[in-house]
């Protein structure tokens, strides 16, 4: 029984591909959500300027004037070459439940939950995301999200073969 739990070299391989591409997929996320926050709060930017014919000033105090920070997170969070590919690599995974597993379990499984002090011995203490903390997230049991995560993967490594026999 235990043999067959076992995972080739092969499969490892593919499995760290499909995290990675995981990952990329979860950058791209956050990178497109930025640009559409900053793009409606750029909107305010030129409602601004068709009104007054100018563009609001910054205040020079660096705790309140926001315009340069915003220019800079336009700068950082550029979409590339590898974001793109990973979305249209996910886009083909049919069960967004799927999708949506194998997203929070790459973004916080194992991941630093929370540090405390223990005031008995004075030691740090790291709690982590477990399993059963993920699933909490999507309200699934423990088992379902399992399932759903593993399938996921099951679908994102059968995508990544598909172009490896196609090249």
């Amino acid at each position: 029984m235990a043999e067959q739990n076992r995972k080739t070299t092969e499969q490892r391989r593919l499995r760290e591909q499909a995290e990675a591409v995981v990952e990329a997929f979860l950058d791209f996320v956050f990178a497109d959500s930025d640009a559409d926050d900053i793009a409606r709060e750029s909107r305010h930017i030129l409602g601004t300027y068709s009104e007054h014919g100018t563009l609001p000033k910054g205040s020079g105090f660096s705790g309140f004037c926001k315009l340069g920070g915003k220019v800079d997170q336009m700068r950082r969070n550029e979409v590339t070459q590898e974001m793109l590919w990973a979305q249209r690599q996910m886009q083909k995974i049919d069960d967004d439940d799927q999708v949506n597993a194998v997203c929070v379990d790459r973004m916080y499984r194992g991941r630093t939950r929370a540090v405390a002090v223990d005031p008995l011995n004075g030691k740090t203490v790291e709690f982590t995301y477990r399993t059963i903390d993920c699933a909490n997230k999507l309200d699934l049991s423990e088992d379902v999200y399992r399932k759903r995560v593993s399938r996921g993967y099951q679908s994102l490594e059968i995508v990544l073969q598909s172009i490896k026999q196609v090249a």
